[in-house]
């Protein structure tokens, strides 16, 4: 979200006057995080940090690039989130508001044009816009590289302009119907700021929609990672009249918070097309905003009775609270009791937004580079309520330069439940216990038992602000990957159907198509075929299921694939896999394709290997009668939490 506040969600703040089901639905299946923290005051410094997992100084300019035509934030070498999923094997999208830069070409000099000089009539946006989503490991973008509040107003979809340009016009500050032109400047000559919503929207949709449809055209269920950044809320406040029969103009207090109502919208349509392909329950949301809410007016005086920062100190743009703690919420599963994320949860660890960039990698099985996610965190842990957990214990947090909004050229560190505000030179002004002060009421700098704690804390920003990372780099025990993955040899050519028979050890809750197995170690369980007797897998030579271990320590699964006429010697072909803690692996079992001739006595005709003396007969496996698969799962550390494909 662009503009939201901590105040605006009722799961946040009873007393907001915007309703917002589809968000605090995801609250309510999902967790909340109370204490979540954009890395900046305003949005383009947060958009980079979210970018690459790196505090906004880290960039180009420590204050954020906000032209669509100057020289990236993002600097050369510097791995983003879309190429860190990309790595991991995702179908990677970026739709929304960008504010990183890019690189446009002169048509007088063939060379990159960081200025405005001569017009738009200068820029060749015949060719493709450069450094940009599109650029960053992203295989598909659809950018507005200004947001709605400012020129250009246009969209790149994959770095080219959208309706080429020839459809380009100068456009001057106004009111033109419903759309609004907050400064003058060129931009497409169809544009409507009220309809940027609605098209982000459907272009996220189609996205899926192509998404679902390759995957089912190679049977290769290839995973997806889709950046979405509304344009709602930020000014100018002009919501479209409505989103798939729904009202949204009017429907609530002022245009403001109809742009909250057309997110929320927009949410639900996305969770929508996520449900009937039958994937929500395996979808990971992170659902937060690139700074604090509006002010909406002087304190106690709000616009129609609705604080956008809950009562916290500040606004967007300033160092206080309600200028960056921000509305933090992720749902994971089907809302039950055994979803990867606790239905209904709240934690108060404290985290920057920056922190997702080393939480997918985690997620992912990804070990970062020291040169990557310079300040990021993982707090999957925490997500999945491990015990043994541990967030962060300090953050820092900047506001611009200039006066506008207050915003000072302060930053602020944490550390535990203390605040330090620094000024531009690094030099302590304030500090807070929001433990005991959460609104900031308080000023302890000149407190002399806060001395010692003052020049610490001044200390650990100028560490901090000099440091080369300031994170300990995420490591995955794992073995680096193979050059060419199973997948590429082996695309499957079938997918077995099953259901599961019984369990012995634990329980099993289906997620959409896969299963997820939890309780004691040894687990017995098996599976049989869906709506049929028996499988015929003789035309393959090879099944294989995949498994992830969700727990710590070393997971083996034995397996078995069993004709109708089973013994315990006979008609069966043997698997085995082994998954370290978080790792995927496969369960496969191959299979000869045809049968051996066998020359020995006939007594002994069916079996594959010859009898020996303590007469233990292998009797050769039929293929076309796949009856059942059992597993016997173990694990090192006693318990079983399996992810079973």
């Amino acid at each position: 979200m662009d503009d939201m506040g901590i105040g605006d969600c009722r799961v946040y703040n009873p007393e907001s006057k915007v309703f917002l089901p589809n968000l605090e639905k995801i609250a309510e299946q999902g967790m909340r995080f109370t204490d979540a923290h954009s890395p900046s005051a305003v949005c383009a410094p947060t958009r980079y940090s979210v970018m690459t997992g790196n505090y906004p100084w880290r960039g180009r300019l420590e204050n954020g690039t906000w032209l669509f035509n100057m020289p990236s934030q993002v600097l050369p070498g510097q791995k983003t989130i879309g190429q860190l999923m990309k790595d991991a094997g995702y179908r990677t999208a970026f739709i929304g508001k960008v504010h990183l830069g890019g690189k446009v070409i002169s048509k007088t000099t063939g060379m990159p044009k960081f200025d405005r000089k001569g017009g738009f009539e200068d820029f060749d946006f015949s060719k493709r816009v450069e450094d940009t989503p599109a650029s960053f490991g992203f295989d598909y973008a659809y950018e507005l590289p200004q947001g709605i509040q400012g020129s250009p107003y246009i969209a790149l979809e994959n770095g080219m302009l959208v309706g080429g340009p020839h459809n380009l016009r100068e456009w001057k500050k106004g009111t033109y119907g419903k759309s609004v032109i907050e400064a003058d400047g060129f931009g497409s000559a169809d544009w409507d700021s009220s309809r940027a919503g609605p098209i982000l929207t459907e272009r996220a949709i189609s996205f899926l929609d192509r998404h679902f449809s390759e995957n089912s055209k190679t049977a290769i269920r290839k995973p997806f990672f889709m950046h979405y950044c509304s344009q709602s809320c930020h000014v100018p406040h002009t919501p479209p009249e409505e989103m798939d029969g729904k009202q949204v103009r009017d429907s609530s207090l002022d245009a403001h918070l109809d742009m909250m109502v057309e997110a929320d919208l927009t949410l639900g349509k996305i969770i929508t097309r996520l449900r009937r392909a039958g994937e929500l329950q395996n979808t990971l949301i992170i659902f937060t905003s690139d700074n604090g809410g509006l002010s909406r007016g002087a304190p106690g005086k709000h616009r129609r009775g609705h604080n956008s920062n809950a009562g916290l100190r500040g606004s967007k743009g300033q160092i206080y609270e309600g200028g960056h703690r921000v509305p933090f919420i992720v749902g994971w599963g089907n809302g039950q009791k055994d979803s990867p994320v606790k239905p209904g949860s709240m934690s108060d660890s404290l985290i920057g937004l920056q922190d997702i960039f080393a939480t997918l990698a985690e997620i992912t099985l990804q070990t970062i580079d020291r040169a990557h996610g310079l300040d990021s965190q993982s707090f999957l842990g925490i997500l999945l309520g491990k015990k043994e957990a541990i967030g962060r214990q300090s953050l820092l947090v900047q506001a611009n330069n200039g006066t506008f909004q207050g915003q000072q050229s302060k930053k602020m560190f944490r550390n535990g439940t203390w605040k330090l505000i620094v000024t531009k030179k690094l030099e302590p002004v304030e500090l807070y216990d929001l433990a005991s002060d959460p609104l900031e009421n308080s000023n302890q700098i000149e407190e002399v038992s806060q001395k010692t704690r003052v020049k610490r804390m001044a200390l650990e920003v100028k560490e901090v602000m000099q440091s080369k990372r300031s994170t300990v780099a995420l490591r995955i025990g794992r073995q680096k990957s193979p050059a060419i993955h199973s997948a590429e040899l082996f695309a499957p050519r079938a997918t077995l159907l099953t259901e599961l028979k019984k369990i012995e050890g634990g329980k099993a809750v289906r997620w959409g198509k896969k299963y997820k197995v939890t309780g004691k170690s040894p687990m017995n369980l098996s599976f049989i075929p869906q709506d049929k007797l028996h499988w015929d897998a003789s035309a393959y030579k090879l099944i294989g299921i995949p498994v992830q271990n969700w727990t710590d320590g070393l997971t083996t699964i034995e397996g078995r694939l069993n004709n109708g006429k089973l013994t315990s010697w006979s008609h069966h072909a043997v698997g085995f896999a082994v998954a370290p803690s978080w790792e995927k692996t496969t369960l496969g079992f191959p299979f000869p394709m045809v049968e051996e001739r066998y020359r020995g006595p006939k007594p002994f005709n069916g079996q594959l290997a010859r009898p020996n003396g303590h007469r233990i007969h292998w009797r050769r496996f039929f293929p076309e009668d796949l009856r059942e698969i059992t597993m016997v799962i173990t694990s090192t550390s006693g318990l079983v939490d399996l992810l079973i494909d």
